[in-house]
């Protein structure tokens, strides 16, 4: 295999014509790009927001760990398989739309909390609201370039992951520091907290992006009326099911793989700034503006570099060169995080932070690449759902709470975070690693019988 083209769905000359210019295809990948950062933005903002949440609400490590991964990752998965289902035969702009309105209200609802239970709530809602972007965008955008660009528009996209989380972290440390310096008091609701009017802040703004979804294509819609290609938008769920089956194997190793990476990734993302505390005596402000500002200039780097070393390897015939980027990430960021861990400076440590930023976040671009390269077409958003639903419960729902549990009941130090992180990113990745390489021989064949899918009643024919 000698290019990308040859280990992706091609477009047939039927589906070329009712694929949209290159400029709205363009736009469409700005908008999702900036929908994403700003979903980051909400999904991130708690993490600079656990001391004083805790001082607030009288909560431990553990119960900030189950807020912060554990609550998100439960609803985002139990919502994401219906919602897909939708998104794989529905109008994907008024559902990427809606989930975008969902997560942006209830983030700035979180900062109207007053008891613990509260902000769990709220973290539902922007769980659910969440589940629908990356399947729904992902699935949009495949149908938008064809496949010799798909990689590409897959790998920008990814990269509004690390952007988000750097521009969460720099603008939550910014608000956050200019509330604590200047509270705000609102009729009827009197002086908030300053992490209650940094949880509005960040939420509100999202709500732009839904003006913006509007001059987004919808290739379904532009295709009525006309002769379509012969894709099955509606498949049966048994279909689905039986292809996950014909090739278990691919998918079980390369979705817990990538979910065990996650653990590592969403629980030191979730925590490191609480070590910064902690460990060097920085104000929470100061960590998410160092965290900010690095994040934004080292991740972008991470997620397009790994992107681009995927499509490097393939195009010199490595068929599985998206997955060879997986393993080399889980072996890299134990190397990269230790030293950040066991730093005895600020100093000496923020070197080690760029590095393991960039490798928390590789990712982002590869994962729905690996999906979208060994899913037939038209189950796309059913198995990114599924693919996104256990890279949250297994990561963001285990690394986050784990750090907590471990820091809380078995170190018995607030002040020992450093070390509970390290325990946890060592194990994520000793998973991680073994499970990525057993895809790599079934990796091209499911790949070729992903080309190849036809629905059962066109097969019967």
């Amino acid at each position: 295999m000698s290019s990308t083209t040859t280990i992706q769905a091609p477009v047939t000359p039927c589906a070329a014509q009712f694929l949209p210019s290159r400029g709205r295809a363009n736009y469409a990948l700005g908008v999702l790009l900036l929908a994403y950062v700003f979903s980051i933005m909400d999904r991130q903002v708690l993490s600079l927001l656990v001391g004083p949440i805790q001082q607030s609400l009288h909560v431990n490590d553990s119960w900030m760990g189950l807020l912060h991964g554990f609550t998100f990752a439960a609803f985002y998965s139990l919502a994401g398989l219906p919602i897909a289902r939708l998104i794989d035969r529905g109008n994907r702009r008024m559902i990427i739309a809606t989930g975008i309105g969902l997560w942006c209200l209830a983030t700035a609802a979180s900062g109207l909390a007053t008891e613990f239970w509260h902000l769990l709530l709220a973290r539902v809602g922007v769980a659910v609201g969440e589940a629908v972007l990356l399947p729904g965008a992902v699935s949009l955008i495949s149908d938008l370039f064809v496949p010799e660009k798909r990689g590409r528009a897959l790998g920008v996209f990814g990269a509004g992951g690390p952007v988000g989380v750097g521009a969460g972290l720099l603008a939550t440390g910014l608000v956050l520091g200019y509330f604590s310096a200047h509270p705000l008091t609102l009729p009827l609701l009197g002086t908030l907290a300053p992490w209650q009017t940094t949880l509005m802040s960040i939420g509100l703004p999202g709500l732009f992006v839904l003006l913006l979804m509007c001059g987004v294509p919808e290739p379904r819609l532009d295709r009525a009326g006309r002769t379509t290609p012969p894709v099955a938008r509606n498949v049966p769920l048994a279909e689905v099911l039986a292809f996950l089956r014909a090739n278990r194997r691919t998918f079980v190793a390369i979705i817990i793989g990538m979910g065990c990476y996650n653990a590592a990734v969403y629980g030191g993302g979730a925590w490191v700034p609480s070590y910064l505390v902690r460990e060097f005596g920085w104000s929470y402000a100061k960590a998410g503006t160092v965290m900010g500002l690095v994040m934004c200039v080292s991740s972008p780097f991470g997620v397009l570099g790994a992107s681009w070393l995927g499509e490097y390897w393939r195009r010199r015939g490595v068929a599985n060169g998206n997955l060879r980027v997986a393993v080399l990430a889980s072996l890299l960021l134990p190397l990269c995080a230790t030293p950040l861990l066991l730093a005895p400076s600020a100093l000496l440590a923020l070197p080690f932070l760029a590095l393991s930023a960039a490798l928390w976040v590789c990712l982002f671009g590869i994962g729905p690449a690996l999906i979208v390269e060994i899913a037939p077409a038209p189950m796309r958003g059913q198995f990114i759902a599924l693919f996104t639903g256990v890279l949250n419960l297994v990561g963001v729902g285990i690394g986050p709470l784990a750090i907590g549990v471990i820091t809380d009941y078995v170190l018995l130090d607030p002040a020992a975070i450093g070390y509970s992180i390290l325990v946890v990113t060592l194990i994520a990745c000793a998973l991680a690693c073994p499970l990525l390489l057993c895809a790599r021989h079934s990796f091209r064949k499911t790949i070729q019988q992903a080309r190849e899918w036809q629905p059962a009643a066109a097969a019967a024919a």
